[in-house]
């Protein structure tokens, strides 16, 4: 029910009493939030709290402030009606009222069946302007929704793909001008969570999710940040961008830790996940956006080597330092190598047992930008492997699967198992794959390998696989997409650059090694390759290596 809030100011407390009584018998629409002797009193009233009300029945001649200024100036600042109860029956009163847009000047004594008579009138006016307002207020709420829809579109776009043109986004034309934080949250078992939970219960907990985001937004941190928006970064993962008029205060930090915590909290009583999250610094300027996005990708990583279900903070410099890359070391590349080469022809146990030394190397260290590096090195160099059997059929989707290794793991036992399982799967794949095809190309690719610095020539491979030169040449190609001495010639710069990172060997030896007596031809032929001379090359990758 719509009630129709009543203030009576009067200085005769018996008058007062009656018009009470009187505006309480119109109907249980009407409610009497205040009752006052003087305009002072009601004026101070009124203001000091902050009361909203529909009408205002007051007296003229009054002590301290009479009813005419009272109305006056609470005009100034509220919105309201009001009826003049007067013993004073004078037109320049009444001309005064009308000023002020008094809907009705009544003298004093009050006819009982005339005040009501008048009220009746009074309250259709209220709820005429009452309708009105909330139309208007459900057609600015109906924009602000699209608005705010719109919004998140936009921002959700911007962060999912960094080819949007940041100079070609209006962000004053769609957000208002003040301070942001952006706030990334992620889930710690995405690993564990992907293999055995299906899209419906997913999305049952992302529904959970957006509950607890719109229930803690609570009026306290609305104090400080006055907007917010929230998308989802991918599946598992959710942006939330705050949004306050001036720079926060540092008790609203303190809110903002509470915030996340409390959000932190719900999601791990009511989902069976946790999420840590990583908390960007202030900002005014929305071009930054993508820039703080990154930073907190990043900064989120420290839960490998902290664990998850934590909030990090990007104003730590310490983990902020944490994020500039070393350097790999040298024995993370012969451990790379010594993977790699237990993919095809050692047992899944040899292949452990190397892993967990590259594990036990990735411990050590404290930049999840070194371990992020380490283990792309690996994954990079697998799939690199994995092209010489399958071309080109799967690359990209286990460069992703990798890469997501590194993003969402919730902590260090999950890369562990992370990784474990991708190399598995890979290396139980090239098996497969070496079964499936012991045709000649394979075979033919098999002993390149094994003759890298032999005088391989076409003829010799093609009697290998007993097949003539020409039509060996045409299907090597037709199956590859490229020539037999491409592919030699690929597989031996490869080669050199393994023993270029791994070895002190000399260039001219690692030359001969792979069957060029000419060390200056090798040279040549391995700049227009990599870019670099192979001096350049291991300078480059030694120089911030530790032995």
């Amino acid at each position: 029910m719509t009630r129709i809030k009543t203030i009576i100011v009067d200085d005769e407390s018996r008058i007062r009493r009656a018009i009470e009584r009187q505006v309480l018998a119109c109907g249980e629409e009407w409610e009497v939030i205040g009752s006052f002797s003087d305009g002072l009193e009601a004026f101070e009233a009124i203001t000091s709290n902050n009361i909203e009300f529909d009408l205002l029945i007051t007296d003229v001649r009054m002590p301290e402030m009479d009813g005419l200024a009272l109305i006056k100036k609470l005009n100034e600042n509220k919105t309201f009606f009001s009826m003049i109860v007067s013993g004073y029956d004078d037109f320049s009163y009444l001309q005064a009222a009308m000023r002020e847009g008094t809907v009705d000047y009544i003298l004093k004594p009050v006819d009982r069946n005339q005040f009501r008579a008048q009220l009746g009138e009074v309250k259709g006016k209220i709820m005429k302007k009452k309708k009105e307002e909330q139309e208007w207020q459900d057609v600015y709420e109906r924009a602000s929704l699209l608005t705010k829809t719109q919004q998140i579109q936009l921002l959700s776009e911007v962060t999912w793909s960094d080819e949007i043109g940041q100079p070609q986004i209006d962000w004053n034309g769609h957000f208002p001008i003040g301070a942001y934080r952006l706030i990334y949250l992620g889930i710690d078992q995405f690993l564990t969570v992907t293999k055995k939970m299906d899209t419906n219960t997913w999305e049952d907990w992302h529904q959970t999710i957006q509950q607890i985001f719109e229930k803690l937004h609570d009026k306290e941190i609305n104090q400080y940040y006055a907007k917010n928006w929230w998308w989802r970064a991918g599946k598992f993962n959710y942006w939330i961008l705050l949004y306050c008029e001036k720079e926060s205060q540092q008790h609203a930090n303190m809110l903002l830790h509470d915030y996340i915590n409390h959000i932190k909290k719900d999601i791990q009583r009511l989902t069976p996940i946790t999420v840590s999250a990583a908390i960007g610094n202030e900002f005014r300027d929305l071009r930054e956006l993508l820039h703080i996005k990154d930073e907190l990708v990043m900064l989120i990583q420290q839960r490998i080597i902290q664990g998850g279900n934590k909030i990090f903070y990007l104003s730590d410099q310490t983990n902020r330092n944490q994020q500039t890359p070393v350097g790999i070391q040298s024995t993370i590349y012969k451990y790379v190598q010594q993977i790699i080469t237990t993919m095809e022809n050692e047992t899944d146990d040899d292949t452990i047992n190397l892993l967990q030394l590259f594990f036990h190397e990735l411990e050590m260290a404290d930049s999840p930008a070194f371990i992020e590096e380490s283990v792309h090195l690996l994954s990079i160099r697998i799939i690199d492997r994995w092209m010489d059997f399958d071309g080109f059929s799967d690359e990209s989707r286990l460069l992703t699967e990798a890469l997501h290794i590194t993003k969402y793991a919730g902590n260090f036992s999950q890369l562990k198992a992370g990784v474990k399982g991708w190399v598995l799967k890979v290396k139980k794949g090239i098996a497969r794959l070496k079964e499936a095809d012991s045709g000649p190309i394979q075979r033919a690719k098999e002993w390149i390998h094994l003759h890298l610095g032999d005088q391989i020539t076409v003829k010799k491979i093609a009697d290998n696989v007993y097949m003539s030169p020409t039509y060996f040449s045409n299907l090597f190609k037709a199956q590859t997409g490229e020539t037999v001495l491409d592919y030699v010639t690929k597989c031996r710069l490869k080669k050199a650059k393994e023993l270029l990172e791994m070895s002190d060997l000399k260039v001219s030896d690692i030359s001969k090694m792979l069957g060029y007596q000419d060390t200056k031809y090798f040279s040549k032929l391995f700049k227009q390759w990599q870019g670099k001379s192979p001096s350049q090359y291991r300078s480059d990758h030694t120089i911030n290596h530790v032995d």
